[in-house]
């Protein structure tokens, strides 16, 4: 999504009109999920979490503010979500009740923008990266990480053995590595 497009839709959210929210959902969902299977490694608490955010922007979109990044915005809101639910769920520190609210403070924005500049550069770097795998590589990857499944569906959905799977994601993630160590 492009800077002027996040703005024209930021903007058209503020106003009210729900369209605009359904597109920055859209837009934004699988780089959210992305990003909250680093912070908290829970699917299902990463998926609940964009949801929530996206029901306090509509519910709060007379309140929220004019802002050159709402990508930024967007990812201060999700983590900020994530660490309250995580929180909650580890009772490490206690949680005000009521305290419901999005708005950010511009210190929290604009890191959220530098976390949000790592992110996208480690993804590019990562995806250049596993372009240099074979196809077969790369096939192997994506149905073990981003497809979740066990070595042993990947086997029977290849025609292949488990060992072949396991001896195949091993050398692809050493070779991986060895590149991301360059």
């Amino acid at each position: 999504m492009t800077s002027s497009t996040d703005i024209a839709l930021w903007d058209q959210l503020r106003t009210g009109d729900e369209k605009a929210l359904y597109a920055l959902y859209q837009l934004s969902y699988d780089e959210l999920l992305q990003y909250g299977m680093r912070l908290c490694n829970h699917a299902e608490e990463s998926k609940d979490a964009i949801n929530i955010v996206f029901a306090s922007l509509w519910s709060h979109r007379a309140k929220l503010p004019i802002t050159r990044h709402p990508r930024a915005y967007l990812f201060a809101c999700y983590k900020n979500r994530l660490l309250r639910q995580m929180q909650k769920v580890q009772k490490l520190v206690p949680i005000e009740a009521g305290n419901e609210e999005l708005l950010l403070s511009t210190a929290s924005v604009e890191e959220a923008l530098i976390e949000l500049q790592e992110y996208e550069a480690t993804k590019a770097r990562t995806a250049r990266l596993l372009s240099q795998l074979t196809d077969r590589q790369q096939e192997l990857l994506r149905l073990r990480f981003l497809e979740e499944l066990s070595y042993e569906a990947i086997a029977q959905q290849l025609n292949i053995s488990v060992r072949t799977v396991y001896n195949s994601i091993h050398e692809s993630i050493k070779t991986l590595r060895g590149m991301f160590d360059q």
